[in-house]
């Protein structure tokens, strides 16, 4: 078909045609069951096609340059219609998955593939079981149908640094204990000593294929992995290490990441691989740690086994229970959680801790620590939950790439869900982003989750305090994500927009994103997001003299702002709203909002929330994000930091379905010479306001124009405090008698906002003059700052002597 247009000279519609046959052949070349003759008759028609494709494209280009230089123009000359790429094609998911598979150079296929038939070499060893001359032995026979009992205390990590594994099977097997789950007993028997292990990772549950033998000691004869201890410690002859299905378990986990010289993990990484259960971390340390919330939602999760529960320790070294000394950077799996009248509990586990020494009473168990909530808190620094996916009956997963680009440090894909609700309930939604990993010994790739809501029939974000300050979506190295947001009742359908971040990817990255819902939620991708025809990109710079922070601050009129402007169209009647998106984006490690406000285009120095129109909500690392409906007109954009003095570059981008036209707005006395003077009231002149009496009492500044000069005075305090109302007068200083009418600039009634008060811009004669700073009531003792813009760089300002 793509030939038969071409030879009908219709060389755009031939040109798409010859890439979308290149695609269709180059999926049927990845074709797990197509013989090799099949895949390699596939290849060359994709080559023949791209080139076709290619040499089409060649010739329009060089006709159009052609006709151009002839006529001075290009009219009339075929122009090719880019080839967009489906994302959520067959093709695009199945090669992303297929990717997936090759980890640390070797290939691990999905589950339900046919091949590789080959087992997978034995993992590397580590340094320290080369050291003791560790040999591979088969004595793991009959492994999968033995009838003796394993409990989690049973699980001895060994030599290997892999206490996260360890931890992980440990709390499988408590779950199995209480509830008969085998969440974790994913093993095949083969032919021979073969074995077949399930694992979840990079998108899908894949095979990996080992044999039966175990690193052991060349002559003590004791494995050199993880093994099992028996229950039973009061029997001497028992008191040995053995082998069961653990041991097979980890060995299939450390082929697929890499070897036994294991770097290391957390527990939420490993259960995720090892069940496919959704990982959550929590940190204790953060400021925004909810003790009770957190202990009710753990409780309630573990005792009904959709949530299995580890700890980990910090780096600190030291770290001390009572009388045990723990581990840095250790894992330790919780096997029990129970709320009793004298108190909260759980059951740590150390299968680090020796119990089979003789020194050990009957009955002891120095593997197990029974410690109070409280204390919990106190000696750990973090809290890793795998919760059930079945709680989640609504699902849906995407699978993309991350793609490399010269010209940007953070990669970005997004991705939008439509939510149709059923239910009147508010409902979170959680959104799991996972990193896919091709080479474990390579340092984790930071990555960031931003999810927004955006109300269907209003067409724009949902925040719900627009003038919200917090802090929130840091980048992380880690391979997962989790993102839990609330769907407002009010909303019964909503779009979710997805925003997945990676910081300067080396190489294409692949990712999934999964939703999670509750029942009364439908899900479904949006294929077709129609693309904004308008566009602006500013490109600026953060720095210590624009970087104001968050709103709290009085430096927040310093940010840097822009004026926006929406035109109009001529074929509108009437004002209609147009769909707009304003995004920034900026280095992993600032936090940034953008916020539209209602304007003339001028700038703003504390937005009242009414003069709120739009704002991205918390301040989030890397990238602000809003969507909104505006009509015609202009139009005030502040971009801020959650603290002042945080510096970066960053882009803003306006995208919209009207028009939009975006440029920067000068700083307050931009072109003007400035002059900063600090003074204080104290108890004898903080007199206050006129009406007081005192009001001469007050700070007095002379100022001397040698020539006429435009002026403009900003007062502020030192340490904002609020309800303090100030204000700040400009008069001549010929007059004997100050009165309120007789003053030649003011700040006008006294106000109290944070960023202080300031005189309209005021051109005065050549001359002297008393600037008079004030609160409103008496005795208010501060110290404050009189800043001085002029258009004459030979002005004085000093305290007036009396």
């Amino acid at each position: 078909q793509a030939t038969k247009y071409e030879l009908a000279r219709d060389y755009d519609s031939a040109f798409r045609l010859y890439i979308k046959a290149a695609e269709n052949f180059l999926h049927l070349s990845r074709s797990a069951s197509a013989t090799e003759n099949e895949k390699s008759q596939c290849k060359k028609s994709a080559s023949k096609a791209l080139d076709r494709a290619e040499r089409i494209k060649q010739m329009t280009e060089k006709s159009r340059s052609s006709t151009s230089s002839a006529l001075g123009q290009s009219k009339g000359t075929t122009k090719l219609t880019p080839v967009s790429v489906d994302y959520f094609s067959l093709e695009e998911q199945s090669y992303v998955l297929k990717r997936g598979g090759n980890v640390n150079e070797a290939v691990f296929p999905l589950w339900h593939e046919p091949g590789p038939k080959f087992i997978q070499k034995q993992p590397r060893l580590s340094s320290l079981q080369s050291k003791y001359g560790a040999v591979w032995r088969n004595e793991v026979e009959g492994v999968l149908t033995e009838d003796r009992p394993i409990f989690p205390q049973d699980i001895s990590q060994n030599i290997v640094t892999d206490c996260s594994v360890c931890a992980s099977i440990s709390c499988c097997i408590e779950h199995d204990k209480r509830f008969g789950s085998n969440v974790s007993i994913k093993i095949v028997a083969g032919p021979g000593c073969e074995f077949k292990l399930l694992l979840l990772f990079n998108g899908g549950w894949r095979r990996i294929s080992i044999d039966a033998q175990l690193p052991y000691h060349p002559t003590l004869g004791v494995p050199l992995c993880l093994a099992c201890k028996s229950s039973d410690i009061g029997q001497l002859e028992a008191r040995k290490l053995i082998v069961s299905w653990p041991s097979i378990l980890e060995k299939g986990y450390m082929a697929l990441m890499g070897g036994y010289d294991f770097p290391g993990s957390n527990t939420t990484i490993d259960l995720h691989a090892l069940t496919g259960w959704i990982p959550e971390y929590i940190e204790i340390r953060s400021a925004t740690f909810e003790s009770e919330k957190t202990w009710s939602r753990i409780l309630k999760g573990y005792t009904s086994g959709s949530c299995m529960f580890t700890l980990g320790t910090g780096t600190r070294p030291g770290i001390q229970w009572r009388d045990r000394i723990l581990l840095s950077t250790h894992s330790y799996a919780v096997i029990d959680v129970r709320e009793e009248e004298n108190g909260r509990f759980v059951t740590v586990l150390d299968s680090w801790a020796r119990s089979d020494s003789l020194d050990i009473a009957p009955g002891e168990r120095p593997d197990l620590l029974e410690i109070p909530w409280s204390e919990v808190l106190n000696v750990f620094e973090g809290i890793y939950l795998n919760w059930d996916p079945n709680i989640w009956p609504s699902s849906v997963i995407y699978h993309a790439m991350w793609r490399t680009s010269s010209d940007r440090k953070v990669c970005t894909h997004q991705v939008h869900a439509k939510l149709d609700r059923t239910g009147s309930d508010s409902e979170e939604i959680w959104v799991l982003l996972t990193r896919h990993i091709n080479d474990t010994r390579q340092p984790g790739k930071f990555i960031a989750c931003k999810v927004q809501v955006e109300d269907d029939e209003a067409g724009c974000s949902v925040v719900c305090d627009k003038q919200q300050v917090s802090h929130k979506g840091t980048f992380t190295n880690s391979p997962h994500v989790l993102t839990k947001t609330k769907i407002p009742m009010l909303n019964q359908s909503v779009s979710l927009s997805i925003l997945v971040l990676c910081e300067d990817p080396a190489e294409d990255t692949g990712f999934d994103v999964t939703i999670f819902a509750p029942k009364h939620f439908r899900l479904n991708w949006e294929k077709d997001i129609p693309k904004f025809p308008f566009s602006k990109t500013l490109e600026d710079i953060l720095t210590s003299k624009n970087s104001g922070g968050n709103h709290t601050y009085p430096t927040f009129m310093i940010n840097p702002q822009y004026h926006l402007c929406i035109c109009s169209s001529k074929q509108d009647k009437v004002r209609t709203a147009r769909r707009t998106t304003v995004v920034v984006e900026t280095n992993k490690d600032l936090p940034v909002q953008v916020m539209i406000c209602w304007s003339q285009g001028q700038r703003l120095f504390e937005p009242a929330q009414k003069s709120i129109a739009a704002t991205s909500g918390s301040y989030t690392h890397g990238l602000a994000r809003l969507t909104t409906q505006l009509p015609p007109g202009n139009y005030s954009i502040i971009v801020s930091t959650f603290e002042p003095y945080q510096t970066g570059a960053f882009s803003l981008s306006v995208s919209s379905f009207a028009n939009v036209e975006v440029t920067p707005i000068p700083q307050e006395g931009a072109g003007m010479y400035r002059k900063a003077i600090k003074g204080t009231w104290d108890t004898l002149s903080a007199a206050g306001g006129p009406s007081f009496n005192r009001y001469l009492q007050n700070p007095i500044y002379e100022l001397n124009l040698p020539a006429q000069s435009q002026i403009m005075i900003r007062l502020q305090l030192l340490r904002p405090s609020a309800g303090v109302s100030l204000n700040v007068t400009i008069y001549p200083a010929s007059v004997n008698r100050i009165s309120s009418d007789r003053h030649v600039a003011t700040s006008g009634p006294y106000d109290d906002p944070i960023t202080g008060v300031v005189t309209s811009l005021t051109l005065l004669p050549k001359g002297q003059y008393w600037v008079i700073p004030s609160t409103y009531n008496p005795g208010t003792q501060s110290g404050f700052q009189l800043i001085v813009f002029s258009t004459l760089a030979s002005i004085e300002v000093r305290p007036k002597l009396f």
